[in-house]
């Protein structure tokens, strides 16, 4: 498909914040079933080729060969899953290529993700990515005009929630808590007018009323095609078996299992059966400030951690806050230079 330069200029960007297992791959399975939204697969490329890319203007052959072959080499997920093959991508890039800039290019790139969507009608890029909340700053440089949908749950649950996935490097309680305070605290860098926030469990007992304020909050109106879930995920799969490995797919079906089966509010609330109150109580100090400002309520009057807790909060805090902006500020080529080697390992 070949988009004016009007066209691209006219579809902005938004993002969804969240952290693990807070119901975002089914909110944005339901978002791409609206006709005018896309919202591809986790890609922070955005981020990564900013530097490099920003005040390009002039793209020559040579030039959109080198970002596609960057792409791919960059590319965290499987892009044989979520991405247009490679030889669409370059022919469509070159097929724009008198129009070029920085913004158009992300946006068209954004466009090759869920081939399998008709993007005709697309009014709407929502990116979902679960870094994005510690590189706001960027984020608010790259696409001044974002509009920002924090969807949360509450840090018991997801707790759990993760353990049972055995999800992160540790799954200690205290760290997992660790990492859900320092993703939403970063809520605070955002203006009012400039995000909206949603729970997991209204989106759970009210998903209609949810997406309606997702839909209004980025401007369209919410369509009643985006609750007919049922196959959808399952048919883009089966779709997809050729050009996948077959176990893969079956990780894919497993992890994803609840893009499958309906809604429930069964998982809310399923840390009373799990975790302890001393466990809580830490889990409350750490999180406290945060699970009030999300709208959760706390019980805990705990306002000191031990030696032990301290240790696995700075844990998270160095796993996931500091490495992230410390990998966003390698040079360019040296990122280029470890996805080679680890792509080269890989092939060996």
């Amino acid at each position: 498909m070949v988009y004016s330069k009007e066209k691209l200029d006219s579809i902005p960007v938004h993002f969804i914040l969240c952290t693990e297992r807070t119901g975002s791959s089914l909110l944005s399975l339901m978002l791409n079933l609206h006709p005018q939204i896309l919202s591809p697969s986790e890609e922070p490329f955005a981020l990564y080729f900013w530097k490099k890319y920003r005040n390009k203007k002039l793209w020559s052959e040579r030039d959109v060969l080198k970002y596609v072959d960057q792409f791919f080499l960059l590319a965290e997920k499987n892009t044989d899953l979520y991405f247009s093959k490679r030889e669409v991508f370059l022919e469509s890039l070159l097929s724009h290529r008198s129009i070029l800039n920085y913004q158009r290019l992300v946006k068209l790139t954004y466009l090759h993700f869920i081939d399998t969507k008709d993007k005709s009608d697309i009014a709407v890029i929502v990116d979902k990515q679960i870094k994005y909340f510690f590189y706001l700053k960027q984020l608010k440089v790259i696409f001044p005009d974002a509009r920002y949908i924090v969807l949360s749950r509450d840090v018991r649950d997801n707790i759990v929630s993760k353990q049972n996935r055995s999800l992160n490097w540790n799954q200690h309680p205290i760290f997992l808590a660790g990492l859900w305070r320092d993703s939403y605290a970063n809520v605070a860098l955002l203006h009012t007018n400039e995000h909206c926030k949603i729970q997991y469990e209204q989106f759970v007992r009210d998903t209609v009323n949810t997406l309606t304020t997702v839909c209004n909050f980025i401007g369209l109106e919410f369509k009643e095609v985006m609750m007919e879930t049922a196959g959808i995920y399952a048919n883009f799969l089966d779709e997809k078996k050729n050009d996948v490995d077959p176990a893969f797919i079956k990780r894919l079906q497993s992890f994803h299992s609840g893009l499958s089966s309906k809604m429930s509010e069964s998982k809310i609330g399923q840390y009373k059966n799990v975790l302890d109150n001393t466990v809580l109580e830490k889990v409350e100090c750490i999180c406290g400030f945060w699970l009030n400002n999300m709208g959760y309520e706390i019980s805990s009057k705990k306002k000191t951690l031990g030696g032990s807790a301290i240790y696995h909060v700075t844990l998270a805090r160095c796993y996931r806050k500091y490495l992230l902006k410390f990998y966003l500020f390698i040079p360019f080529r040296m990122k280029l230079f470890f996805k080679q080697i680890r792509r080269t390992a890989k092939n060996v």
